[in-house]
């Protein structure tokens, strides 16, 4: 990847009023704070899917920022999903998501997830299957919609 968009996904990346731009996952994201994200801060990714509220809460329990290399690390733990109100996703027992930009003319983006499924899930395959969707999007929408450069003036096109 060039450096300027390495340069536009850390950006958008630490920054949550971008979140919403770039993330193709979620159509709203809510938090109680806003612009740049935080240690421990709580964030909650909404979509609807077949006229159903869908919620998938985080917390950022980790960011490091670091030179010679320059990098941008962002750890996020999964703390469960809600559909229309309603505790759901049993299968995953706990989800990290290690995000990390290398900023450097070979630099480039990493993902890497942790979790813990049921035994239930585990033996219909579906919980492994439900991560790797969830880890796989964070990627394709940071790698490919992320790389733009937002402000929030445009954030209301």
């Amino acid at each position: 990847m060039r450096l300027d968009e390495l340069n536009n996904i850390q950006n958008n990346l630490i920054n949550l009023d971008y979140w919403p731009m770039w993330n193709q996952f979620a159509n709203r994201i809510l938090s109680e704070e806003h612009g740049i994200l935080k240690e421990n801060q709580r964030i909650d990714l909404h979509r609807v899917v077949a006229q159903q509220l869908i919620e998938d809460m985080w917390i950022i329990s980790k960011i490091n920022k670091g030179s010679n290399p320059e990098f941008c690390q962002i750890v996020m733990n999964w703390q469960g999903q809600k559909i229309n109100g309603r505790t759901s996703a049993l299968a995953i027992k706990m989800l990290t998501v290690d995000i990390t930009v290398l900023l450097s003319e070979q630099g480039g983006v990493e993902i890497t997830a942790w979790w813990d499924i049921t035994r239930f899930s585990r033996v219909l395959g579906i919980g492994s299957r439900i991560t790797r969707r969830i880890v796989t999007q964070i990627f394709d929408d940071l790698t490919k919609y992320g790389v733009s450069e937002f402000s929030l003036s445009n954030s209301s096109q």
